[in-house]
């Protein structure tokens, strides 16, 4: 894939897609005046497990949805981000793409493993997906308490105390620091997605201060528009 730094962002481009992780300048306006080839469709985020299909831009920001898929060239999809995952999926044979929207309520409600399942449902295989990680907020910036920590760890399903070191540091007997990275990179593995076709940016929304994030800025936090495209 090849990767590289825009103002607006990190832009990915294939022979057939066109991907766009974006940060504090990637705003609507900007990305319509950067990709005018582009038609640009956006679902209304609600921390949900839905996941719909996307065909055009008639019902642009009107569905309640935290992630949606097309078979349609031209129709970016776009997910909005400030320190939740972005993460969208393809399957070259069908043409099929999707983009979600993961916060931890999102990966808790296996919002990933759903998307997969709409896309199988629609005829792509699990095991032909790939799957591109983009910017969110990374395990060393992460804290979360025991609650939130046990919601997002039995979307893995029983796991041993092995298992569970894998995705979380203890700071406390209350707090403990979470890899979502981890976390969602297992869930696809659950889903029959090989590791080699899992790209991630591993860049950390909170410290950079490139990006939005919202545990970091709180009430004064943007948000930046990350899309996935297929090329016409």
């Amino acid at each position: 894939m090849n990767l590289q730094q825009t103002p607006f962002g990190y832009e990915i481009r294939t022979p057939h897609l066109t991907m766009l992780f974006g940060g504090v300048e990637s705003q609507l306006p900007n990305l319509k005046a950067a990709y005018p080839h582009f038609d640009f469709t956006r679902v209304k985020q609600i921390h949900s497990d839905a996941v719909v299909e996307s065909k055009d831009t008639s019902l642009d920001y009107q569905v309640i949805a935290d992630s949606h898929y097309t078979r349609s060239k031209n129709l970016a999809l776009c997910v909005i981000t400030a320190d939740c995952v972005p993460a969208f999926l393809y399957h070259q044979p069908t043409g099929l793409i999707a983009g979600v929207h993961a916060g931890w309520r999102g990966v808790a409600n296996k919002i990933l493993m759903k998307t997969i399942d709409s896309l199988i449902s629609q005829g792509a295989k699990a095991q032909e997906l790939d799957v591109v990680i983009g910017p969110h907020i990374q395990k060393k910036s992460f804290e979360v308490g025991n609650d939130v920590r046990d919601q997002i760890l039995t979307s893995l399903g029983t796991l041993t105390e092995a298992q569970r070191s894998l995705f979380v540091e203890k700071i406390s007997d209350q707090k403990c620091l979470l890899d979502l990275n981890q976390v969602v990179k297992a869930q696809l593995q659950s889903k029959g997605i090989e590791a080699e076709r899992v790209f991630d940016l591993h860049i950390d929304t909170f410290s950079n201060q490139d990006f939005h994030s919202h545990r970091r800025d709180k009430e004064k936090a943007g948000r930046q528009i990350s899309f996935i495209c297929q090329n016409p």
